[in-house]
Parts: structure tokens; C-alpha cells; sequence
């Protein structure tokens, strides 16, 4: 619209879905060991590149665990600062409570965010994240660094507050924000009727350029 495109011009399309991970799917025993192994996951999925600030996450769970001193954090991806963040865990006396598990398969990540008890985002800067979405489908909590492109339902922090991720962290699992599995149940029918309709929108959009270009 800024760019002078009137807005009869514009289709917004948005077909996000987030398939439920099928019943047999079971995590990797190295996943599964370390949700077994602690009361609170936190899971957080992407690139691990500088700026996914996934420093600050390994640091805020120091102040997590001084009130859940079972909490536990999954990060799952590959990356450029993969060594950067190993040095990281390991100088911290709660390093065995840091899973950096590498990439892990779709379905098996489903999974894995869908028993987690939150999930993060924290970027420096970020365009929208099917992540985020699928937590969200999944009626898991998402805590995410302020973006203009944060879909509704996600609870915002400032970029690069420690402090605050850590206090959100906390509010969440002490049950100050409630989840609700019945929530999650029903944003995935919506996701996956959205998947239809956003398919029938393309299609739509196609036919009417074809129309135009006949004409």
C-alpha cells in the first residue's frame, strides 16, 4: 500500500498448518531420556546462527531454575555457531540441563514441542516462524521477542532481555498463564482449514490472472 499498489490489487494469502504428529511417532531416545529426566522442558527450533540469540536463552534458564530447579532446555536445529554454543553449555554448572540435540526429523519435532511445557523464540530480528505457528496449533505457550510479524497468542518480550524472558518463563510455569489443550485442539482444525482455504484462494488468484490476461 505505501508502494502505491491500491489495495484491490493485493491478496493476502496465509495457508500456515501444522499437522498433529501421528500417535506412533515417538521422540529419539536422547529427547525422550532428557523430558523424562526433567519436570519443565522448554524447546526452542531454528537455525543456530548469531542472530537467533540463543545465548540468552542458555543464560535465562539459570533464573528459571533458581525457581523450577527441574526445568530443562531442548534446543533443536543446526548452525553455524553450533561449537560457539557447546562452549557456552558446557561453562554453565547446569550444562547437562541444556540438550542441543542437532537437527531433528519434522514429525519427531512435532513431537518434541508438543510435550514441551513452553516454547521459545528469541531473535534480534525475525520474519514469521512456522515454529511459532506450529507450537501454537499445538496449544503450546509461546514466549517470542517483540516482531511485527508475531501471530496473535504469542507473549512478547523485548529483543535481548534476559530478565524478562526469564519472568515470563516463570509466570508460565508456575500457572500464571494457563494452558489450555482444548485451545490447541481447535487451532488445529482451524490450521488445517486454513490450509484448504488458502490453497482455494491461490487457485482463485490464478484463474482471475488468466481471465485478465485473455482479456
Amino acid at each position: 500500500g505505501r508502494y502505491g499498489v491500491p489495495a484491490s490489487r493485493v491478496r493476502l494469502i496465509c495457508p500456515h498448518a501444522a499437522a498433529e504428529p501421528p500417535p506412533d511417532v515417538e521422540l529419539p531416545r536422547v529427547l525422550r531420556e532428557f523430558f523424562d529426566a526433567h519436570e519443565q522442558v522448554l524447546t526452542t527450533v531454528g537455525l543456530l546462527e548469531e542472530h537467533y540469540d540463543l545465548a540468552l536463552q542458555i543464560d535465562a534458564l539459570a533464573r528459571v531454575r533458581e525457581r523450577f530447579p527441574g526445568a530443562g532446555l531442548v534446543i533443536i536445529g543446526s548452525g553455524s555457531i553450533e561449537g560457539e554454543l557447546r562452549r557456552l553449555i558446557e561453562s554453565k554448572p547446569y550444562a547437562r540441563n541444556v540438550l542441543l540435540c542437532g537437527d531433528v526429523e519434522h514429525a519427531e519435532t512435532l513431537r518434541a514441542i508438543s510435550e514441551s511445557d513452553l516454547f521459545l523464540r528469541t531473535t534480534f530480528y525475525d520474519g514469521d516462524s512456522i515454529s511459532v505457528r506450529e507450537a501454537l496449533h499445538l496449544g503450546v505457550p509461546v514466549i517470542a521477542t517483540r516482531t511485527e510479524l508475531r501471530p496473535e497468542g504469542v507473549q512478547l518480550i523485548p529483543v535481548g532481555d534476559g530478565a524478562a524472558l526469564a519472568e515470563a518463563v516463570n509466570a508460565h510455569l508456575s500457572g500464571g498463564v494457563e494452558r489450555d489443550a482444548r485451545e490447541g485442539a481447535g487451532a488445529r482444525g482451524a490450521a488445517s482449514a486454513g490450509a484448504d482455504e488458502g490453497v482455494a484462494a491461490v487457485l482463485e488468484l490464478y484463474e482471475e490472472l488468466l481471465g485478465e490476461g485473455r482479456g
